[in-house]
């Protein structure tokens, strides 16, 4: 269960990495779609990546007590 923990925290920094990247390109006046659909699936990871962190980490600190 740590080790997901730690691959979720880990797959939220990558995102997050490739989120601040993609969203400096948005402000670029020849945007193409696939700049768009990048953000998109990158928000849409670290989203996931949050929610299943939150959630392993409840259920931890469930387990200690």
């Amino acid at each position: 269960m740590n080790k997901v923990l730690a691959i979720s925290i880990l797959g939220m920094g990558v995102t997050g990495a490739v989120l601040i990247i993609s969203i400096a390109q948005l402000f670029n006046p020849t945007i193409g779609t696939v700049v768009e659909m990048t953000t998109a699936a990158s928000t849409l990871a670290f989203v996931l990546f949050a929610i299943s962190a939150f959630v392993l980490r409840r259920r931890l600190d469930g387990k200690r007590e």
